[in-house]
């Protein structure tokens, strides 16, 4: 039993809800065929999430926030929901809807913080539910459909609150509040607005939700009130069928492949539509979008199961009308694949479908080699053995083609409609292709028809080729299998089962054994016209069967999706695999077994990797061959590339003769730009080198005037420091004597206090215990009195109550005098002690003043402290800045000795040059004598060059002369060589016409003993052959001799007129180069003369004035600034010299020009005319001092 590994995927599962995710920036994860593949876009490497067993498909995935897991939704009896784990890919948990009646769920949203997972269910009851999927806990379920016939499309969590949910539908549009475990409805902003068909929504935000409907209108709802409505354009009636949001704005996909980019605005609507993009030849619906986590990319699935990607992060510079829109890594099938095959000799596969294409694939690169579509659907397809020829069976007839470089050519048709199968032979010599219930054989290399196999009552639906292509087995719609020879064309074998509509069969290499699938849900073993064995595949269809080429591995497609890998020999054993979604079309294997190919229904091809299981202990039979990698090429095709190259040379050719000359335009231009601006920035460095000494005078008398100003700055400062210091010193003394005296009061006035407070608690005391003890005293007689009352109480009451009323009454009467009396002195006590307590408080408020102006004159002390600190840092700072100015004075000084030492010497030596000045007088009037015959010959020469520069013309002139006459012999050329192709031509056509008619003579030649039949040959040779009489030839000999004499003529002048040219450009080159290095000569013995002459003009001077030869920076003045004005008016003089001597030296060479003596004979050309720029004069100071004199002699002179 072989085991299967999913290698590469092509296609996408376009009818899943929300289809492709990103899960970083290179890796995609989508829904394909019955599993989840996550691509790499870098690597281009695919690895899988495998479905579920005994379900049917995939109808929705979510990817959490965090990238970490992945839930896939499957169609099954109660719907199931698994969980992915993105990091280890696998399984970590499974949920179901219990107590349901959907079968699958159409939405899966994960909250933002990946704890819990809301999935959408599908028809009849359409349940929203929510679980903790880590614990596989359903947290709340609610109903959202408004009637059983509503269709609900998405559900969605805020991306920041757990508890917000948002769901649409058509006619449905609610939000939802998540509490412990209910979900509360709450009020829908759209309560009040007819119900719409809401296909689609996306949070923007935290507070904002757009929401799509099937008119094409965009909603914007934010804090639960409907804030925005963008309305769609009269033009446009597509509906929004996808939004998702970036930083800028949103993007909307539509039901007619166009994308709209809309850009947020501070209006009402908040949404501006600023640009729409479409899909070039993609027309269909655009079934999701989503953006990478830069916003770099936009990821687009469309209905026809197509993947594109768009660059949102350049959407403000694209253009509408471009395409701007591309496949994410290649096209795929848009519909059912009908056909598959692959080749021995190319690593490649063909499908075929019924979206109208023929795709060629390179299944070791996973890559698409060649798209081509045609008008009519595809049925079938057969690949060739050596890769380079397609069978491909269309609706109106069958056509054998071509795969050229970049093409797939039609190259025979033949007239068989709807062909349902077609086969190339092993060898690739021969094809079958059915036509209804016949079965046709052809030649591959001449489309001769071989042969057709009759005996099929119904339509065959599968062909096998034995391994020597001897035998061929068939099976059809009527239930039989058979079995032919192809030697006679006759059925050999036979099995019939009425019951059963075959519709694949294979058989082994031998031929002896076939295995067949039909409606009867089995796999049939038939050998010898017998069925030997029959399984079943757990009661499913099976509509494709596979066997190796080795004969070892067995393979079947079922109309689930599935693989089956059976054990050879047939048995009840089986392994299946989940690959596809829908049935299985086609299947096929590779020439060396490696590899299994399958189609379906679903759009999508898939490459499989065989492993055998089972260890054999034989050697391959046979070494496979490495691939080819030759491809067909058509003449023409060759001829125009050929010729498109040599075009393309001759431009680059052009270009680089185009380019060079540019250059050195460009460099002559640059070359004398650069002059200009040497001798601009060279008089503009004269200026500022005079500026910048007149700064450095106006400098130092700065310094100067400044360094005075600093001083008396200091000065003023340090005495208004001392008088300030003196001036707070006595206030300070001033405020601390007060501050004595203060206190000095204030214990005096305490102790004062302190002692009128005792005196008066002393006499209080004392007066408190006088009355204490009066009152005590005459308490005791009153009560001795009343003793004595109470004794004589029975005898003297009357005069008791008498005398107790008298007592009493003079008591009363007491006492109340005494309370009078003190009561006074106590208001006298109470109101002096207020009047103490008072002076008390004042005191204390004028104690606190002091305290608070003690404490502001501290204050202030500070502050004088720290600005007497900050002075203290200033002058440190000013003192260091005058002992750095004072350095430099030093050093200025220093200097300054320098230069006078300098200026000394100096006018020593001019004092020994004044010794040479009658030898100098007469070395320059030799010079002068000398000058006049130079300068004759520079007349001359400038003369010569003028003659030059006219031959030179001339010269160009007939170069130009010669270039027409060039071009037009190589029109010429071009005139006789495409003659000469079309005499080739004529001369192959007649050549092959000679070899027919030497096959047929031949064949006449078989027939000369029989004189009839030779006759009759003869006379059909004639026929056909001879078409009309042959006419005498009309060549003339002397126009060919002419013709030919006149070209050799014309080549011979050719050459002759390239060879003087050359020869020409280099006399021409030498001289030039000659008379240059001539004129350089020259220029620079003029400039050397002329600096002697101004040596010698400027020679010996009096003492203490300095020489053209250098300028000092400073003289022997008593200032700085004096001495540095003095030294630039000495160099404003020189410079003036200078500029005399140089118009006086210009004026003389113009007028010997005027007047020439000798003249040089010309050449044929002339130069053109030498522009000499002399070098501008040096700067007074870098002059370099002259040499040392020397005595007058011829030898000296040049």
């Amino acid at each position: 039993m072989a085991a299967l590994l999913l290698r590469h995927y092509f296609g996408i599962k376009g009818d899943v809800r929300e289809p492709v995710c990103y899960v970083d920036e290179q890796t995609v994860l989508y829904a394909v065929g019955h599993n989840v593949c996550i691509f790499n876009l870098e690597q281009r490497i695919q690895r899988f999430l495998p479905g579920t067993d005994k379900t049917e498909e995939i109808t929705a995935l979510a990817v959490s926030p965090n990238k970490k897991f992945v839930a896939v939704a499957e169609r099954h009896d109660e719907g199931v929901i698994t969980i992915f784990d993105l990091h280890t890919l696998r399984r970590r948990r499974l949920l179901t809807a219990t107590g349901s009646n959907s079968k699958e769920f159409v939405s899966l949203c994960f909250s933002p913080d990946s704890k819990l997972l809301m999935a959408q269910g599908g028809a009849p009851e359409w349940n929203l539910t929510i679980w903790t999927w880590e614990t596989a806990k359903p947290l709340a379920t609610v109903k959202t459909a408004v009637s059983p016939n509503s269709v609900m499309y998405q559900c969605s969590f805020n991306p920041s609150d757990n508890h917000l949910i948002a769901v649409t539908g058509n006619g449905v549009f609610k939000l939802f509040k998540l509490t412990e475990s209910n979900l509360k409805l709450l009020q829908s902003p759209l309560g009040k607005r007819e119900a719409q068909n809401y296909l689609c929504h996306s949070w923007v935000s935290e507070e904002r939700l757009v929401v799509g409907t099937d008119t094409g209108d965009l909603l914007v709802v934010e804090g639960g009130e409907l804030k925005g409505f963008i309305a769609r354009s009269p033009a446009d009636s597509n509906s929004i069928e996808s939004i998702v949001g970036f930083s800028k704005g949103i993007v909307t996909g539509s039901d007619d492949g166009n994308l709209a980019i809309y850009d947020k605005t501070e209006d009402k609507d908040m949404y501006r539509r600023s640009k729409v993009f479409s899909i070039d030849n993609n027309a269909v619906k655009i079934r999701h979008l989503t953006v990478s986590h830069t916003e770099e990319q936009l990821l687009c699935a469309t209905e026809n199961n197509q993947l594109f990607s768009f660059a949102l992060s350049n959407v403000d510079i694209m253009k509408p009308e471009e395409k701007n829109i591309d496949f994410l890594a290649t096209s795929f099938h848009a519909g059912q694949v009908t056909g598959v095959d692959t080749c021995i000799r190319k690593p490649l596969v063909a499908t075929c479908g019924l979206d109208k294409s023929v795709r060629i694939w390179n299944y070791m690169d996973k890559t698409l080699d060649l798209t081509k579509f045609f008008n009519e659907e595809a049925h079938s397809i057969a690949f060739h053995p050596s890769g380079l020829h397609i069978l491909v069976g269309f609706s109106d007839k069958m056509r054998l083609m071509n795969i050229v470089m970049d093409d797939i050519r039609p190259f025979k048709e033949f007239a068989i409609k709807a062909c349902r199968e077609c086969k190339f032979s092993n060898g690739g010599h021969m094809f079958a292709a059915v036509n209804g219930n016949t079965i046709n054989i052809f030649a591959t290399y001449t489309c001769e028809n071989l042969g057709n196999l009759r005996g099929h009552n119904g339509k065959v639906r599968s062909l096998c080729w034995s391994a020597d292509d001897t035998m061929l087995t068939s099976c059809g719609m009527d239930g039989a299998c058979y079995e032919w020879n192809l030697k006679d064309y006759k059925r050999i074998g036979e099995n019939v089962l009425k019951s059963c509509n075959y519709t694949s069969c294979v058989c082994t290499p031998d031929g002896r054994t076939t295995f067949a699938v039909g409606s009867d849900k089995k796999i049939k073993e038939i050998s010898e016209s017998n069925i030997a064995k029959e399984f079943e595949a757990g009661g499913q269809l099976m509509t494709q069967v596979c066997l190796s080429h080795s004969g070892r591995m067995l393979f079947t497609g079922g109309e689930d999706g599935t693989v089956q890998s059976w054990k050879f020999p047939l048995s009840s054993e089986y392994q299946e695999f989940l690959c596809h979604s829908r049935a299985i079309t086609r299947m096929c294997i590779t020439y060396d077994d490696s590899h299994l190919f399958s189609v379906s229904e679903d759009g999508s091809l898939l490459i499989l990797d065989v492993r055998d299981k089972e260890v054999r202990g034989s050697k391959k039979e046979k070494e496979i061959l490495p691939f080819s990698e030759e491809i067909l090429v058509t003449k023409s095709d060759l001829e125009e590339k050929t010729a498109h190259m040599v075009d393309l040379k001759n431009k680059v050719d052009e270009l680089h003769t185009h380019t060079q000359y540019t250059i050195r335009l460009k460099e002559k231009e640059a070359k004398d730009k650069l002059t200009q601006l040497t001798e601009k920035y060279s008089s503009e460095l004269e200026g500022e080198k005079a500026r910048c000494e007149s700064l450095i005078t106006e400098k130092s008398e700065m310094e100067m005037e400044y360094e005075e100003k600093i001083k008396n700055i200091e000065e003023r400062h340090a005495a208004a420091v001392q008088q300030m210091e003196a001036q707070y010193q006595q206030k300070i003394m001033a405020e601390v004597e007060r501050y004595r005296q203060l206190s000095d009061e204030k214990e005096l006035l305490n102790e004062r206090w302190d002692e009128q407070n005792s005196l008066l608690v002393e006499s209080h005391e004392r007066l408190v215990q006088e009355l204490t003890d009066e009152y005590e005293y005459k308490l005791q007689e009153e009560q001795l009195a009343l003793q004595r009352v109470r004794d004589e109480k029975e005898e003297l009451m009357r005069e008791l109550e008498e005398t107790r009323k008298q007592v009493e009454e003079d008591a009363d009467q007491e006492i109340e005098e005494l309370k009078d009396k003190y009561e006074s002195k106590l208001g006298a006590e109470r109101e002096q002690h207020l009047r103490l307590k008072g002076e008390n408080g004042i005191m204390r408020k004028k104690f606190h003043a002091q305290l608070k102006e003690i404490e502001a004159a501290k204050d202030d002390n500070k502050k004088l402290v720290t600005r007497q600190k900050e002075l203290y840092h200033q002058i440190s700072m000013l003192e260091k800045e005058i002992s750095g100015l004072k350095k430099e004075i030093r050093e200025r000084d220093e200097t300054i000795g320098d230069k006078e030492k300098r200026i000394y010497d100096l006018k020593k030596k001019n004092q020994e040059l004044e010794k040479f000045k009658f030898v100098l007088d007469y070395k320059i009037k030799e010079l002068k004598k000398q000058i006049e015959p130079r300068e004759l010959e520079i007349s001359d020469m400038k003369l010569q060059i003028k003659e030059m520069d006219n031959e030179l013309e001339r010269y160009h002139k007939t170069n130009s002369n010669l270039e027409l006459t060039i071009a037009d012999n190589k029109l010429k050329l071009e005139g006789q060589q495409q003659e000469i192709v079309n005499q080739r031509k004529k001369m192959s056509e007649l050549e092959d016409q000679i070899k027919r008619f030497c096959h047929d003579l031949h064949a006449v030649v078989q027939l000369i003993t029989e004189p009839k039949q030779l006759k009759e040959s003869v006379k059909a040779l004639y026929h056909k052959h001879v078409v009309s009489a042959p006419k005498g030839a009309e060549v003339d000999q002397d126009i060919q001799k002419e013709y030919n004499r006149q070209r050799e003529y014309l080549e011979k002048t050719v050459d002759s007129l390239k060879r003087k040219l050359s020869k020409d450009m280099d006399l021409h080159k030498t001289e030039s180069m000659r008379i240059m290095n001539e004129n350089v000569a020259l220029v620079k013995e003029i400039n050397e003369l002329r600096r002697e002459i101004k040596s010698l003009k400027q020679g010996p001077r009096p003492p203490g004035v300095p020489n053209g030869k250098e300028t000092p920076q400073f003289s022997t003045g008593s200032g700085r600034g004096s001495r540095a004005v003095s030294s630039s008016i000495e160099a404003a003089k020189e410079i003036e010299m200078q500029r005399d001597e140089i118009r006086r030296l210009r004026q003389r060479l113009d007028e010997l020009e005027q007047n020439p003596i000798m003249n040089r004979p010309t050449s044929r050309e002339k130069l053109p005319p030498m522009e000499v720029t002399l070098p501008p004069p040096l700067p007074p100071f870098l002059t370099l001092p002259p040499p040392p004199p020397t005595p007058p002699s011829s030898s000296s002179f040049p």
